[in-house]
């Protein structure tokens, strides 16, 4: 079992984006608690501890939330709102979970070993970015990992084919395709000049 890592929240009171803003401004990102069945808990939790926890464990580790030391909840991280531009994050939604029953959680495929195939004039075709899984929440990994450094041409990586860690499962069938190996084409390796102009896009702040 992952160890316990406790963070510490504060309640608040529904509020605007303009609040949001101030809450940011003095160190603090807005968020909020889901509760199956129950109404959400509005809080806020001090950014540095924040990023600092999420740098460290990753966003699907089994939080420990301290409410003022009345009240604690275990809870995953369901959504990170970042500013499009700087990145800042701009509020935080978890999700209350318990840790007897399995929960289905979307994980993120992380490649590893490009490089080395690349060396071979060979890429890959990813098929799948994200696999949904069912496990305990203080087993669910940050991401699944697939090495494709000693795969050759028109190999190929299927669901089945994926280490999963112990007690977490898939309900995808174990043939479906994640990735193909194939030959690196003339347009892989060649870097346009010249940067494409980005509009900015104004962000709405949901409130939580």
């Amino acid at each position: 079992m992952n160890q316990k890592v406790t963070i510490a929240i504060e309640k608040r009171e529904k509020m605007s984006g303009s609040a949001g803003k101030k809450l940011r401004k003095i160190g603090y990102v807005p968020g909020a608690i889901n509760r199956k069945g129950l109404e959400s808990v509005s809080v806020k939790i001090n950014k540095d501890e924040l990023v600092k926890n999420i740098h460290k464990y990753g966003k699907n580790y089994l939080y420990t939330l301290d409410l003022e030391g009345q009240e604690s909840y275990a809870a995953m991280i369901k959504e990170i709102q970042h500013a499009p531009i700087k990145g800042e994050i701009l509020n935080v939604v978890f999700q209350e979970v318990s840790i007897t029953e399995p929960i289905k959680f979307d994980l993120n495929i992380k490649i590893i070993g490009k490089e080395a195939i690349e060396l071979r004039e060979l890429n890959f075709v990813q098929q799948m970015d994200k696999i949904v899984v069912t496990g305990l929440p203080q087993d669910i990994p940050d991401y699944l990992e697939i090495d494709v450094t000693d795969l050759n041409l028109n190999d190929k990586i299927c669901v089945g084919d994926i280490n999963y860690p112990k007690g977490i499962e898939t309900e995808i069938e174990a043939d479906k395709i994640v990735l193909v190996i194939n030959e690196m084409r003339l347009e892989d390796t060649i870097i346009e000049d010249g940067s494409d102009d980005k509009s900015s896009e104004a962000v709405t702040e949901e409130t939580l």
